[in-house]
C-alpha cells in the first residue's frame, strides 16, 4: 500500500512538471483546462472511484479547487458522484465520446478511399460525419481544388436542421433519440430557408428516409448546395453519412441526380466494407 501511494505521488510529480513544461513553452496552454484533464486523468481501472480527499492528494490541488471542477463536470455527466459513499467515477458521457471516438476511428479507415474516389469523380468538397448526441461531427475532409468552393472544418459540429448530413444522420436515427433532439434540440434559422418547425422538419425526415439522401439548397451557407447519404454499419444502424458541398452554379438541377448517385454509391461502398447487407431494411434502427 505503501508503494503503491509513493508510486501515486511519484506520477503526480511528473505530471506536474509536464504541465509546468507546457505552460512554459505554449503560448496557448490554459492551467485550468489542463487541471480538468488531470482530474480526468486520475482515475484507472485500478482507481475508478476517488474522493475528493484522493482527488485533492494526487493531484497537489487545494481541496476547493478540486470540487469545483468536479462539481461542474458532475453537471456535464463527465463524473458522477455515489450519494452514499460520497466517491466520484467516470461519468456516461464520457462514454458516449469513446464511443464516438471509436466509431470514428474505424470509419475513416474505411471510409478514406471511397470518399478519395467520391472527390475526384466530383472535384466538390466531400465531408464525412459520425453521429453524437449534440449533432453531427466532421471527421474527415477532402476541398475542392477549384478556386470556388465550400470548405469545411474536421470538428465541426453540424446542425441537425440545416445543411446535408445533420438531417441525413437525424432522419436514420432510432425513432426514440430522433424525437428526443426534434423535442429537446434548439433549431437554429440560419436564413429563411431553415426550417425550423418540428413537425414540418419531421415531415421531411420522413422523405429522407424513403428517398435515401437528401439534397439541401442554401439552407444553411447562402449560395451552396449539399447531398448526403447515410452509412450503416452491420446492424443496420447509422454510422455516419457522407455530404458533397458545392456551390449552386457548378451543380446544376440538370446535373444533381449524377452527384446524386455518386454519393449514394459511396455510402453505399462504405456500408458494404462495414458489414451492412445489400437490402438489409435500415429501418432496423427503429426497432
Amino acid at each position: 500500500m505503501r508503494m503503491a501511494k509513493r508510486m501515486a505521488h511519484d506520477s503526480v510529480t511528473v505530471e506536474q512538471h509536464a504541465a509546468q513544461e507546457a505552460e512554459t513553452s505554449n503560448p496557448y496552454f490554459l492551467e485550468g483546462a489542463d487541471r480538468v484533464m488531470r482530474v480526468l486523468d486520475s482515475f484507472t481501472a485500478e482507481t475508478p472511484e476517488l474522493r475528493l480527499t484522493d482527488l485533492s492528494e494526487r493531484l497537489g490541488i487545494p481541496k476547493p479547487q478540486v470540487m469545483r471542477i468536479a462539481s461542474t463536470l458532475e453537471q456535464g455527466n463527465y463524473l458522477e458522484r455515489d450519494p452514499e459513499t460520497k466517491r466520484y467515477r467516470l461519468g456516461v458521457r464520457l462514454l458516449t465520446l469513446g464511443m464516438v471516438v471509436q466509431q470514428s476511428l474505424s470509419l475513416t479507415a474505411v471510409a478514406q478511399p471511397f470518399v478519395q474516389q467520391l472527390a475526384d469523380a466530383t472535384r466538390e468538397t466531400i465531408g464525412l460525419f459520425v453521429p453524437d448526441r449534440l449533432g453531427p461531427v466532421c471527421i474527415d475532409v477532402r476541398h475542392s481544388s477549384m478556386g470556388l468552393r465550400v470548405f469545411a472544418h474536421p470538428g465541426r459540429r453540424m446542425p441537425w436542421n440545416a445543411g446535408a448530413s445533420g438531417k441525413v444522420v437525424l432522419a436514420f436515427l432510432p425513432e426514440a433519440e430522433r424525437e428526443r433532439v426534434l423535442q429537446t434540440a434548439s433549431l437554429r434559422r440560419f436564413n429563411h430557408r431553415t426550417i425550423t418547425e418540428p413537425g414540418q422538419l419531421r415531415d421531411l425526415l420522413e422523405q429522407i428516409r424513403s428517398a435515401g439522401y437528401h439534397v439541401a439548397v442554401e439552407d444553411l451557407d447562402e449560395g451552396a448546395l449539399g447531398i448526403g447519404a447515410p452509412i450503416f454499419d452491420h446492424h443496420g444502424h447509422i454510422a455516419g453519412a457522407v455530404s458533397l458541398s458545392a456551390p449552386i452554379s457548378r451543380a446544376p438541377e440538370s446535373d444533381r441526380p449524377r452527384l446524386i448517385e455518386l454519393v449514394t454509391a459511396c455510402c453505399g461502398d462504405i456500408s458494404r466494407r462495414l458489414g451492412y447487407l445489400a437490402g438489409q431494411s435500415a429501418s432496423v434502427a427503429d426497432e
